[in-house]
């Protein structure tokens, strides 16, 4: 019974946190190729609440049907990975895999996911970012030759605060991402098993990670350079 109400509890909290309000980022001023790309659901704030509802109903329905609890708590977890959080996470894939080895496997597989998510988002920002760095370069000339168009200047600078607000944003959860990584594969460590494999994944993670970081750290300081009147 203590298992059933575990699984019902972790269920109930899932679908709680799906329905969190969230202010997120105003999108009406970011470029439209960051908004409408293939990338542009990876580590967003509805994304993850959409899974959080469709796992925490899931593992309702799962255990309403006669499932076993920890069948329930694997089932709950399919598909949200790691953003479900570190320890419902940990407890789904001990639940699915009792085998160490299958179970490291199936970590990397999901680290490697979320690797290929964030070179996705890096690749689309990197065409923006850089049309950014270009108009910032013609700003600073217009202003030391003062010919700067002053509205224009304005609606130019105003879409590249809202590009950085929106990766900035991606960026932390990125981070929240790879600190639940890093939470997994301490805790397995402290168990007794093997994570360097995992832990080499979770290292191309944040390097991937740490790309965008500078792409974004770069525009940032040119912007913050750029004042029009």
């Amino acid at each position: 019974m203590n298992k059933i109400m575990l699984i019902i509890t972790l269920c109930v909290s899932l679908v709680l946190t799906g329905c969190q309000s969230s202010s997120g980022v105003n999108t009406k001023d970011v470029d439209p190729t960051l908004t409408k790309s293939n990338s542009a659901q990876f580590f967003s704030k509805s994304a993850w609440q959409s899974c959080a509802i469709g796992a925490g109903v899931g593992g309702v329905g799962c255990l309403l049907l006669g499932g076993k609890p920890g069948a329930c708590v694997a089932s709950a977890a399919v598909g949200c990975g790691v953003m479900m959080g570190a320890n419902y996470y940990l407890d789904s894939k001990r639940a699915e895999y009792a085998n160490e080895e299958m179970r490291i496997d199936a970590y990397i597989q999901d680290v490697q996911k979320n690797t290929l998510e964030v070179q996705a988002v890096t690749q689309t920002a990197k065409g923006v970012l850089d049309k950014n760095l270009a108009t910032l370069k013609v700003l600073n000339q217009q202003i030391k030759n003062s010919t700067v168009n002053t509205k224009q200047a304005q609606n130019d600078l105003t879409q590249i605060d809202a590009n950085i607000a929106y990766l900035t944003d991606k960026l932390s959860r990125m981070k929240e991402v790879e600190k639940d990584w890093v939470s997994v594969s301490a805790k397995e460590r402290q168990s007794g098993v093997n994570v360097s494999k995992l832990d080499k994944e979770i290292n191309q993670l944040n390097k991937q990670i740490a790309g965008l970081e500078k792409q974004i750290d770069l525009v940032t300081q040119q912007r913050s350079a750029v004042r029009v009147g």
